[in-house]
Protein backbone atom coordinates (compact mmCIF):
# COMPACT_ATOMS: atom_id res chain seq x y z
CA UNK A 1 0.00 0.00 0.00
CA UNK A 2 1.01 3.56 -0.66
CA UNK A 3 1.50 5.65 2.43
CA UNK A 4 0.04 9.08 2.87
CA UNK A 5 3.50 10.59 2.54
CA UNK A 6 4.17 8.82 -0.71
CA UNK A 7 0.77 9.84 -1.96
CA UNK A 8 1.48 13.45 -1.11
CA UNK A 9 4.84 13.27 -2.84
CA UNK A 10 3.24 11.76 -5.93
CA UNK A 11 0.59 14.44 -5.90
CA UNK A 12 3.23 17.12 -5.55
CA UNK A 13 5.19 15.68 -8.47
CA UNK A 14 2.06 15.44 -10.57
CA UNK A 15 1.14 19.03 -9.72
CA UNK A 16 4.63 20.12 -10.60
CA UNK A 17 4.50 18.31 -13.91
CA UNK A 18 1.05 19.74 -14.59
CA UNK A 19 2.41 23.23 -13.92
CA UNK A 20 5.27 22.60 -16.33
CA UNK A 21 2.84 21.41 -18.99
CA UNK A 22 0.56 24.36 -18.42
CA UNK A 23 3.31 26.97 -18.51
CA UNK A 24 5.28 25.44 -21.39
CA UNK A 25 5.68 27.59 -24.50
CA UNK A 26 5.29 24.45 -26.59
CA UNK A 27 1.96 22.85 -27.27
CA UNK A 28 1.73 19.61 -25.25
CA UNK A 29 -0.99 17.15 -26.15
CA UNK A 30 -1.66 13.65 -24.91
CA UNK A 31 -3.68 11.03 -26.76
CA UNK A 32 -4.69 7.41 -26.64
CA UNK A 33 -3.34 4.77 -28.93
CA UNK A 34 -6.33 5.17 -31.18
CA UNK A 35 -5.54 8.89 -31.62
CA UNK A 36 -8.10 10.43 -29.24
CA UNK A 37 -6.92 13.59 -27.50
CA UNK A 38 -6.92 13.35 -23.70
CA UNK A 39 -5.14 16.60 -22.66
CA UNK A 40 -4.59 20.05 -24.19
CA UNK A 41 -2.45 22.78 -22.64
CA UNK A 42 -2.67 26.55 -23.05
CA UNK A 43 0.14 26.69 -25.66
CA UNK A 44 -1.81 24.16 -27.77
CA UNK A 45 -4.78 26.53 -27.60
CA UNK A 46 -2.61 29.47 -28.68
CA UNK A 47 -1.03 27.46 -31.46
CA UNK A 48 -4.10 25.83 -32.96
CA UNK A 49 -6.87 28.23 -31.88
CA UNK A 50 -8.98 25.54 -30.15
CA UNK A 51 -9.80 25.63 -26.45
CA UNK A 52 -9.39 22.41 -24.43
CA UNK A 53 -13.15 21.72 -24.36
CA UNK A 54 -13.20 21.71 -28.18
CA UNK A 55 -10.39 19.18 -28.53
CA UNK A 56 -10.38 16.79 -25.57
CA UNK A 57 -12.16 13.62 -26.68
CA UNK A 58 -11.69 14.55 -30.37
CA UNK A 59 -9.52 12.60 -32.80
CA UNK A 60 -6.08 14.12 -33.43
CA UNK A 61 -6.82 13.77 -37.16
CA UNK A 62 -8.77 16.98 -36.78
CA UNK A 63 -5.44 18.83 -36.73
CA UNK A 64 -3.89 16.96 -39.67
CA UNK A 65 -4.41 18.06 -43.31
CA UNK A 66 -6.22 15.48 -45.40
CA UNK A 67 -3.20 14.78 -47.59
CA UNK A 68 -1.05 13.96 -44.53
CA UNK A 69 -3.38 11.78 -42.45
CA UNK A 70 -1.42 8.66 -43.33
CA UNK A 71 1.35 10.13 -41.16
CA UNK A 72 -0.79 9.49 -38.05
CA UNK A 73 -1.20 5.83 -38.93
CA UNK A 74 2.59 5.46 -39.20
CA UNK A 75 3.16 7.44 -35.98
CA UNK A 76 0.74 5.25 -33.96
CA UNK A 77 2.35 2.13 -35.37
CA UNK A 78 5.76 3.27 -34.21
CA UNK A 79 4.41 4.29 -30.78
CA UNK A 80 2.84 0.85 -30.21
CA UNK A 81 6.28 -0.56 -30.93
CA UNK A 82 7.64 1.61 -28.11
CA UNK A 83 9.57 3.93 -30.38
CA UNK A 84 10.14 7.58 -29.50
CA UNK A 85 9.75 10.03 -32.39
CA UNK A 86 11.87 13.18 -32.26
CA UNK A 87 11.80 16.38 -34.32
CA UNK A 88 9.41 15.11 -36.91
CA UNK A 89 8.74 18.11 -39.17
CA UNK A 90 5.35 18.31 -40.87
CA UNK A 91 2.26 20.49 -41.46
CA UNK A 92 -0.77 20.88 -39.17
CA UNK A 93 -4.02 22.83 -39.58
CA UNK A 94 -5.23 25.58 -37.24
CA UNK A 95 -8.87 26.20 -36.40
CA UNK A 96 -8.98 29.01 -39.00
CA UNK A 97 -7.75 26.59 -41.65
CA UNK A 98 -4.25 28.02 -41.85
CA UNK A 99 -1.51 25.48 -42.31
CA UNK A 100 1.48 25.84 -39.99
CA UNK A 101 4.85 24.16 -40.00
CA UNK A 102 5.57 22.25 -36.82
CA UNK A 103 8.14 19.94 -35.28
CA UNK A 104 6.75 16.94 -33.36
CA UNK A 105 8.39 15.04 -30.54
CA UNK A 106 6.21 12.06 -29.54
CA UNK A 107 6.87 9.72 -26.63
CA UNK A 108 4.92 6.62 -25.58
CA UNK A 109 3.05 6.80 -22.20
CA UNK A 110 3.14 3.67 -20.05
CA UNK A 111 1.04 2.50 -17.06
CA UNK A 112 2.63 1.26 -13.81
CA UNK A 113 2.92 -2.19 -15.34
CA UNK A 114 4.91 -0.84 -18.29
CA UNK A 115 2.20 -1.21 -20.86
CA UNK A 116 1.88 1.51 -23.50
CA UNK A 117 -1.46 3.18 -23.04
CA UNK A 118 -1.05 6.42 -25.00
CA UNK A 119 1.34 9.09 -26.19
CA UNK A 120 2.58 12.51 -25.18
CA UNK A 121 3.14 14.91 -28.04
CA UNK A 122 5.15 18.15 -27.94
CA UNK A 123 4.31 20.43 -30.88
CA UNK A 124 6.62 23.34 -31.63
CA UNK A 125 5.78 26.03 -34.15
CA UNK A 126 8.71 26.25 -36.57
CA UNK A 127 7.06 28.56 -39.07
CA UNK A 128 9.37 31.45 -38.32
CA UNK A 129 12.39 29.19 -38.43
CA UNK A 130 11.23 27.69 -41.71
CA UNK A 131 10.59 31.12 -43.13
CA UNK A 132 14.04 32.21 -42.00
CA UNK A 133 15.49 29.06 -43.56
CA UNK A 134 13.55 29.76 -46.73
CA UNK A 135 14.76 33.35 -46.75
CA UNK A 136 18.30 32.11 -46.12
CA UNK A 137 17.94 29.55 -48.90
CA UNK A 138 16.58 32.21 -51.23
CA UNK A 139 19.40 34.53 -50.22
CA UNK A 140 21.93 31.81 -50.87
CA UNK A 141 20.29 31.04 -54.18
CA UNK A 142 20.27 34.72 -55.02
CA UNK A 143 23.90 34.93 -54.01
CA UNK A 144 24.70 31.91 -56.15
CA UNK A 145 22.82 33.47 -59.04
CA UNK A 146 24.57 36.78 -58.49
CA UNK A 147 27.90 35.01 -58.18
CA UNK A 148 27.16 33.15 -61.40
CA UNK A 149 26.12 36.37 -63.10
CA UNK A 150 29.18 38.11 -61.70
CA UNK A 151 31.43 35.27 -62.81
CA UNK A 152 29.79 35.31 -66.23
CA UNK A 153 30.15 39.08 -66.35
CA UNK A 154 33.80 38.85 -65.27
CA UNK A 155 34.44 36.17 -67.89
CA UNK A 156 32.69 38.28 -70.51
CA UNK A 157 34.58 41.42 -69.51
CA UNK A 158 37.83 39.45 -69.29
CA UNK A 159 37.24 38.02 -72.76
CA UNK A 160 36.44 41.51 -74.02
CA UNK A 161 39.59 42.86 -72.37
CA UNK A 162 41.65 40.05 -73.88
CA UNK A 163 40.15 40.76 -77.27
CA UNK A 164 40.87 44.46 -76.81
CA UNK A 165 44.39 43.59 -75.69
CA UNK A 166 44.91 41.42 -78.76
CA UNK A 167 43.52 44.16 -80.99
CA UNK A 168 45.71 46.78 -79.33
CA UNK A 169 48.71 44.48 -79.62
CA UNK A 170 47.97 43.88 -83.29
CA UNK A 171 47.42 47.61 -83.83
CA UNK A 172 50.67 48.45 -82.04
CA UNK A 173 52.51 45.89 -84.14
CA UNK A 174 50.92 47.22 -87.32
CA UNK A 175 51.80 50.79 -86.35
CA UNK A 176 55.34 49.67 -85.62
CA UNK A 177 55.61 47.88 -88.95
CA UNK A 178 54.04 50.85 -90.74
CA UNK A 179 56.55 53.18 -89.13
CA UNK A 180 59.41 50.89 -90.15
CA UNK A 181 58.03 50.66 -93.70
CA UNK A 182 57.84 54.43 -93.96
CA UNK A 183 61.34 54.74 -92.58
CA UNK A 184 62.48 52.11 -95.08
CA UNK A 185 60.72 53.90 -97.93
CA UNK A 186 62.36 57.20 -97.03
CA UNK A 187 65.72 55.46 -96.60
CA UNK A 188 65.29 53.70 -99.95
CA UNK A 189 64.47 56.99 -101.67
CA UNK A 190 67.56 58.58 -100.17
CA UNK A 191 69.69 55.57 -101.06
CA UNK A 192 68.30 54.91 -104.52
CA UNK A 193 68.29 58.47 -105.75
CA UNK A 194 70.08 61.07 -103.64
CA UNK A 195 72.98 58.82 -102.60
CA UNK A 196 73.36 57.47 -106.13
CA UNK A 197 73.35 60.97 -107.64
CA UNK A 198 75.92 62.15 -105.09
CA UNK A 199 78.06 59.11 -105.82
CA UNK A 200 77.82 59.84 -109.55
CA UNK A 201 78.77 63.46 -108.92
CA UNK A 202 81.88 62.21 -107.12
CA UNK A 203 82.70 59.98 -110.07
CA UNK A 204 82.26 62.89 -112.48
CA UNK A 205 84.31 65.18 -110.28
CA UNK A 206 87.10 62.64 -110.05
CA UNK A 207 87.08 62.54 -113.84
CA UNK A 208 87.26 66.34 -113.95
CA UNK A 209 90.41 66.30 -111.83
CA UNK A 210 92.23 64.78 -114.78
CA UNK A 211 91.85 68.11 -116.62
CA UNK A 212 94.04 71.11 -115.92
CA UNK A 213 92.49 73.89 -113.82
CA UNK A 214 93.60 77.29 -112.68
CA UNK A 215 94.34 77.88 -109.00
CA UNK A 216 91.04 79.59 -108.25
CA UNK A 217 89.06 77.00 -110.15
CA UNK A 218 90.95 74.15 -108.49
CA UNK A 219 90.30 75.66 -105.05
CA UNK A 220 86.62 76.01 -105.81
CA UNK A 221 86.58 72.48 -107.23
CA UNK A 222 88.11 71.03 -104.04
CA UNK A 223 85.54 72.86 -101.89
CA UNK A 224 82.69 71.48 -103.98
CA UNK A 225 84.23 68.01 -103.84
CA UNK A 226 84.54 68.26 -100.05
CA UNK A 227 80.93 69.42 -99.69
CA UNK A 228 79.78 66.59 -101.95
CA UNK A 229 81.66 64.08 -99.81
CA UNK A 230 80.07 65.50 -96.66
CA UNK A 231 76.61 65.37 -98.23
CA UNK A 232 77.16 61.76 -99.29
CA UNK A 233 78.43 60.80 -95.82
CA UNK A 234 75.48 62.50 -94.15
CA UNK A 235 73.05 60.80 -96.55
CA UNK A 236 74.53 57.41 -95.75
CA UNK A 237 74.32 58.09 -92.01
CA UNK A 238 70.72 59.22 -92.33
CA UNK A 239 69.82 56.15 -94.41
CA UNK A 240 71.38 53.87 -91.78
CA UNK A 241 69.57 55.62 -88.92
CA UNK A 242 66.24 55.49 -90.70
CA UNK A 243 66.44 51.87 -91.80
CA UNK A 244 69.69 49.92 -92.23
CA UNK A 245 69.85 48.93 -95.93
CA UNK A 246 71.65 45.71 -95.02
CA UNK A 247 68.46 44.45 -93.34
CA UNK A 248 66.24 44.89 -96.39
CA UNK A 249 68.86 43.93 -98.93
CA UNK A 250 70.51 40.93 -97.30
CA UNK A 251 68.19 39.70 -94.55
CA UNK A 252 68.13 39.49 -90.77
CA UNK A 253 71.23 37.35 -90.20
CA UNK A 254 73.61 39.66 -92.06
CA UNK A 255 71.87 42.72 -90.58
CA UNK A 256 72.50 41.45 -87.05
CA UNK A 257 76.17 40.92 -87.87
CA UNK A 258 76.27 44.53 -89.07
CA UNK A 259 74.48 45.64 -85.89
CA UNK A 260 77.05 43.79 -83.77
CA UNK A 261 79.82 45.80 -85.47
CA UNK A 262 77.90 49.06 -84.96
CA UNK A 263 77.75 48.48 -81.19
CA UNK A 264 81.50 49.14 -81.07
CA UNK A 265 80.55 52.82 -81.22
CA UNK A 266 78.91 52.32 -77.79
CA UNK A 267 82.00 50.56 -76.40
CA UNK A 268 80.22 47.22 -76.51
CA UNK A 269 81.95 44.25 -78.12
CA UNK A 270 79.34 41.81 -79.40
CA UNK A 271 80.42 38.21 -79.94
CA UNK A 272 78.05 36.74 -82.52
CA UNK A 273 77.41 33.06 -83.23
CA UNK A 274 74.97 32.03 -85.90
CA UNK A 275 73.72 28.77 -87.39
CA UNK A 276 72.32 28.45 -90.88
CA UNK A 277 68.98 30.16 -90.30
CA UNK A 278 66.11 30.53 -92.77
CA UNK A 279 65.09 33.87 -94.21
CA UNK A 280 62.49 35.74 -92.17
CA UNK A 281 59.60 37.66 -93.80
CA UNK A 282 60.52 41.31 -93.99
CA UNK A 283 57.83 42.62 -91.63
CA UNK A 284 58.90 40.12 -88.99
CA UNK A 285 62.58 40.79 -89.64
CA UNK A 286 61.97 44.52 -89.01
CA UNK A 287 60.45 43.85 -85.58
CA UNK A 288 63.08 41.26 -84.65
CA UNK A 289 65.92 43.59 -85.66
CA UNK A 290 64.37 46.44 -83.67
CA UNK A 291 64.04 44.19 -80.60
CA UNK A 292 67.65 42.96 -80.79
CA UNK A 293 68.91 46.52 -81.22
CA UNK A 294 66.99 47.60 -78.09
CA UNK A 295 68.40 44.67 -76.10
CA UNK A 296 71.97 45.46 -77.16
CA UNK A 297 71.49 49.15 -76.37
CA UNK A 298 70.23 48.10 -72.92
CA UNK A 299 73.42 46.08 -72.45
CA UNK A 300 75.54 49.09 -73.39
CA UNK A 301 73.59 51.53 -71.21
CA UNK A 302 72.66 49.52 -68.12
CA UNK A 303 74.53 46.22 -67.80
CA UNK A 304 77.91 47.85 -67.03
CA UNK A 305 79.78 45.43 -69.27
CA UNK A 306 82.00 45.78 -72.31
CA UNK A 307 80.94 42.52 -73.97
CA UNK A 308 77.71 40.79 -74.89
CA UNK A 309 76.89 37.62 -76.81
CA UNK A 310 74.42 37.36 -79.69
CA UNK A 311 73.37 33.85 -80.79
CA UNK A 312 71.10 32.93 -83.71
CA UNK A 313 69.80 29.37 -83.88
CA UNK A 314 67.08 27.49 -85.75
CA UNK A 315 65.50 25.10 -83.22
CA UNK A 316 62.33 23.01 -83.53
CA UNK A 317 60.85 25.10 -86.31
CA UNK A 318 61.54 28.42 -84.56
CA UNK A 319 64.20 31.10 -84.83
CA UNK A 320 65.87 31.71 -81.46
CA UNK A 321 67.85 34.92 -81.00
CA UNK A 322 69.58 35.23 -77.63
CA UNK A 323 71.29 38.31 -76.23
CA UNK A 324 73.24 37.67 -73.02
CA UNK A 325 75.67 39.51 -70.79
CA UNK A 326 77.45 38.96 -67.49
CA UNK A 327 76.50 42.38 -66.15
CA UNK A 328 74.71 43.62 -63.05
CA UNK A 329 71.31 42.14 -63.93
CA UNK A 330 68.05 43.50 -62.52
CA UNK A 331 64.71 42.57 -60.99
CA UNK A 332 62.66 41.77 -64.11
CA UNK A 333 59.32 41.49 -62.32
CA UNK A 334 59.74 44.85 -60.64
CA UNK A 335 60.80 46.48 -63.88
CA UNK A 336 58.38 45.09 -66.47
CA UNK A 337 55.53 43.82 -64.28
CA UNK A 338 53.33 46.87 -63.78
CA UNK A 339 54.24 49.80 -66.01
CA UNK A 340 56.08 52.25 -63.82
CA UNK A 341 56.71 55.94 -63.75
CA UNK A 342 60.02 57.45 -62.88
CA UNK A 343 63.58 56.44 -63.64
CA UNK A 344 62.86 52.88 -64.80
CA UNK A 345 60.08 53.75 -67.19
CA UNK A 346 62.18 53.85 -70.37
CA UNK A 347 63.91 50.54 -69.87
CA UNK A 348 60.84 48.85 -68.38
CA UNK A 349 58.55 50.02 -71.14
CA UNK A 350 61.14 48.99 -73.73
CA UNK A 351 61.20 45.41 -72.42
CA UNK A 352 57.42 45.43 -72.14
CA UNK A 353 57.22 46.58 -75.77
CA UNK A 354 59.53 43.77 -76.86
CA UNK A 355 57.31 41.24 -75.06
CA UNK A 356 54.16 42.62 -76.71
CA UNK A 357 55.93 42.79 -80.08
CA UNK A 358 56.87 39.11 -79.89
CA UNK A 359 53.34 38.13 -78.85
CA UNK A 360 51.96 39.96 -81.87
CA UNK A 361 54.24 37.80 -84.05
CA UNK A 362 52.99 34.60 -82.43
CA UNK A 363 56.30 34.17 -80.63
CA UNK A 364 57.53 34.87 -77.13
CA UNK A 365 60.11 36.81 -75.17
CA UNK A 366 61.96 34.87 -72.46
CA UNK A 367 63.91 36.90 -69.93
CA UNK A 368 66.21 35.45 -67.27
CA UNK A 369 68.03 37.89 -65.05
CA UNK A 370 69.29 37.99 -61.48
CA UNK A 371 70.71 41.09 -59.83
CA UNK A 372 74.47 40.75 -59.89
CA UNK A 373 74.50 37.71 -62.18
CA UNK A 374 73.77 39.02 -65.65
CA UNK A 375 70.89 38.80 -68.10
CA UNK A 376 69.81 36.41 -70.86
CA UNK A 377 67.04 37.55 -73.20
CA UNK A 378 65.69 35.21 -75.88
CA UNK A 379 63.38 36.06 -78.77
CA UNK A 380 61.54 33.03 -80.15
CA UNK A 381 59.83 33.36 -83.53
CA UNK A 382 57.98 30.45 -85.18
CA UNK A 383 59.12 30.02 -88.78
CA UNK A 384 56.19 28.91 -90.93
CA UNK A 385 58.03 28.73 -94.22
CA UNK A 386 61.31 29.52 -95.85
CA UNK A 387 61.04 32.13 -98.63
CA UNK A 388 62.95 31.81 -101.85
CA UNK A 389 66.38 33.37 -101.13
CA UNK A 390 66.46 34.86 -104.62
CA UNK A 391 63.13 36.58 -104.23
CA UNK A 392 63.27 38.15 -100.80
CA UNK A 393 63.88 41.68 -102.03
CA UNK A 394 61.24 44.10 -103.12
CA UNK A 395 61.42 45.25 -106.69
CA UNK A 396 62.18 48.94 -106.97
CA UNK A 397 61.21 51.33 -109.76
CA UNK A 398 63.48 50.91 -112.72
CA UNK A 399 64.19 53.98 -114.84
CA UNK A 400 65.26 51.92 -117.84
CA UNK A 401 63.02 50.19 -120.32
CA UNK A 402 64.32 46.89 -118.87
CA UNK A 403 65.56 45.65 -122.25
CA UNK A 404 68.96 44.05 -122.66
CA UNK A 405 71.53 46.66 -123.45
CA UNK A 406 74.22 45.08 -125.64
CA UNK A 407 77.19 46.89 -127.19
CA UNK A 408 78.91 45.01 -130.01
CA UNK A 409 82.49 44.11 -129.37
CA UNK A 410 84.82 46.08 -131.65
CA UNK A 411 88.16 44.71 -130.58
CA UNK A 412 88.47 41.26 -129.15
CA UNK A 413 91.89 42.00 -127.66
CA UNK A 414 90.50 44.38 -125.04
CA UNK A 415 88.98 43.29 -121.74
CA UNK A 416 85.29 42.82 -122.31
CA UNK A 417 83.23 44.27 -119.42
CA UNK A 418 79.55 44.03 -118.49
CA UNK A 419 78.14 46.69 -116.11
CA UNK A 420 75.14 45.82 -113.89
CA UNK A 421 73.38 48.57 -111.92
CA UNK A 422 69.68 49.31 -111.54
CA UNK A 423 70.24 53.09 -111.58
CA UNK A 424 70.59 54.24 -115.18
CA UNK A 425 72.54 57.40 -114.38
CA UNK A 426 75.06 55.53 -112.26
CA UNK A 427 75.32 52.75 -114.83
CA UNK A 428 76.01 55.32 -117.55
CA UNK A 429 78.57 57.04 -115.32
CA UNK A 430 80.45 53.78 -114.75
CA UNK A 431 80.27 52.93 -118.44
CA UNK A 432 81.64 56.39 -119.29
CA UNK A 433 84.45 55.90 -116.80
CA UNK A 434 85.42 52.51 -118.24
CA UNK A 435 85.16 53.73 -121.82
CA UNK A 436 88.00 56.19 -121.17
CA UNK A 437 90.46 53.32 -121.01
CA UNK A 438 91.63 51.90 -124.35
CA UNK A 439 92.15 48.40 -122.95
CA UNK A 440 88.54 48.18 -121.71
CA UNK A 441 85.41 47.62 -123.76
CA UNK A 442 81.91 47.75 -122.27
CA UNK A 443 80.00 45.03 -124.09
CA UNK A 444 76.73 45.13 -122.18
CA UNK A 445 74.62 46.75 -119.48
CA UNK A 446 72.15 45.08 -117.11
CA UNK A 447 69.50 46.78 -114.95
CA UNK A 448 69.15 43.93 -112.46
CA UNK A 449 70.77 40.71 -111.32
CA UNK A 450 68.72 38.46 -113.58
CA UNK A 451 69.76 40.48 -116.65
CA UNK A 452 73.39 40.29 -115.56
CA UNK A 453 73.24 36.49 -115.37
CA UNK A 454 71.40 36.22 -118.71
CA UNK A 455 73.73 38.62 -120.55
CA UNK A 456 76.74 36.94 -119.01
CA UNK A 457 75.74 33.62 -120.60
CA UNK A 458 75.23 35.26 -123.99
CA UNK A 459 78.19 37.65 -124.11
CA UNK A 460 80.74 35.77 -121.98
CA UNK A 461 82.50 38.98 -120.76
CA UNK A 462 85.87 38.86 -118.99
CA UNK A 463 84.74 41.18 -116.21
CA UNK A 464 81.44 41.97 -114.47
CA UNK A 465 81.15 45.29 -112.61
CA UNK A 466 78.26 44.46 -110.29
CA UNK A 467 76.11 46.71 -108.09
CA UNK A 468 75.16 45.00 -104.83
CA UNK A 469 71.61 46.23 -104.39
CA UNK A 470 69.40 45.42 -107.38
CA UNK A 471 65.80 44.20 -107.88
CA UNK A 472 64.84 40.66 -108.89
CA UNK A 473 68.26 39.30 -107.99
CA UNK A 474 70.81 41.06 -105.81
CA UNK A 475 74.48 41.36 -106.73
CA UNK A 476 75.59 38.68 -104.30
CA UNK A 477 73.28 35.99 -105.65
CA UNK A 478 73.93 37.10 -109.24
CA UNK A 479 77.68 36.78 -108.62
CA UNK A 480 77.21 33.31 -107.18
CA UNK A 481 75.30 32.17 -110.27
CA UNK A 482 77.73 33.81 -112.70
CA UNK A 483 80.72 32.12 -111.04
CA UNK A 484 78.94 28.78 -111.23
CA UNK A 485 78.38 29.26 -114.98
CA UNK A 486 81.61 31.10 -115.78
CA UNK A 487 84.28 30.17 -113.21
CA UNK A 488 86.97 32.23 -114.98
CA UNK A 489 84.97 35.46 -115.03
CA UNK A 490 86.09 38.30 -112.75
CA UNK A 491 83.40 40.06 -110.71
CA UNK A 492 84.03 43.45 -109.09
CA UNK A 493 81.29 44.60 -106.73
CA UNK A 494 80.18 48.23 -106.28
CA UNK A 495 78.25 49.72 -103.36
CA UNK A 496 77.58 53.08 -101.78
CA UNK A 497 78.02 51.46 -98.34
CA UNK A 498 81.18 50.30 -96.60
CA UNK A 499 79.87 47.15 -94.91
CA UNK A 500 82.36 44.44 -94.01
CA UNK A 501 79.56 41.85 -93.88
CA UNK A 502 78.55 42.69 -97.46
CA UNK A 503 82.15 42.53 -98.62
CA UNK A 504 82.56 39.11 -96.99
CA UNK A 505 79.32 37.84 -98.53
CA UNK A 506 80.31 39.17 -101.94
CA UNK A 507 83.75 37.54 -101.84
CA UNK A 508 82.23 34.29 -100.57
CA UNK A 509 79.99 34.37 -103.65
CA UNK A 510 83.10 34.57 -105.85
CA UNK A 511 83.78 38.30 -106.34
CA UNK A 512 87.38 39.46 -106.56
CA UNK A 513 86.73 42.76 -104.73
CA UNK A 514 84.08 45.16 -103.45
CA UNK A 515 84.60 48.89 -104.09
CA UNK A 516 82.86 51.97 -102.84
CA UNK A 517 81.21 53.79 -105.75
CA UNK A 518 82.64 57.16 -104.85
CA UNK A 519 86.21 55.85 -105.01
CA UNK A 520 85.60 53.88 -108.20
CA UNK A 521 87.28 56.50 -110.41
CA UNK A 522 90.54 56.12 -108.53
CA UNK A 523 90.51 52.37 -107.90
CA UNK A 524 88.32 50.58 -110.44
CA UNK A 525 90.90 50.43 -113.23
CA UNK A 526 93.70 49.10 -111.02
CA UNK A 527 91.38 46.70 -109.22
CA UNK A 528 90.22 45.13 -112.51
CA UNK A 529 93.78 44.66 -113.74
CA UNK A 530 94.92 43.25 -110.40
CA UNK A 531 92.04 40.77 -110.45
CA UNK A 532 92.85 39.73 -114.04
CA UNK A 533 96.47 39.12 -113.08
CA UNK A 534 95.46 37.14 -110.01
CA UNK A 535 92.66 35.27 -111.80
CA UNK A 536 94.47 31.91 -112.14
CA UNK A 537 95.33 31.90 -108.45
CA UNK A 538 91.84 33.08 -107.46
CA UNK A 539 90.21 30.37 -109.51
CA UNK A 540 92.52 27.78 -107.99
CA UNK A 541 91.69 29.05 -104.50
CA UNK A 542 87.92 29.11 -105.13
CA UNK A 543 88.01 25.60 -106.53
Amino acid sequence: MISATERKQAQAIAAHLAAIVTSSSDAIISKTLDGTITSWNGSAQRLFGYVAEEMIGQPVLRLIPSDRQNEEVEILKRLRAGERIEHYETLRRRKDGQLIEVSLTISPVKDPDGRIIGASKIVRDISERKQAELRLKESRENLRNLAGQLESLVESRTAALRLSEERLRALAAELNVTEQRERQKLASDLHDYLAQILALIRIKMDLMKQHAMGNELEKLFLEVQNLTSKALTYTRTLVTQLSPPVLHEFGLSLALQWLADQMQERDLNVVIRTDQVPLVPEDQALLMFQSVRELLVNCAKHAQVRQATLVLAHLDGSLHITVSDQGIGFDAEALIGPIKTGGAVTRGFGLFSIRERMRSLGGRFDLKTVPGKGTTATLVLPIKGVPDPAGHQDERPNSSNNKNRIIQCQNGSRLRILVADDHAIVRQGVCGLLSRYEDFEVVGEAANGEEAVELGQRLRPDVFVMDITMPKLDGIEATRRIKQQQPTAVVIGLSVHDLSQVETAMKNAGAAALLNKETAVETLYSTIHAAILLKPRLNEYQQ
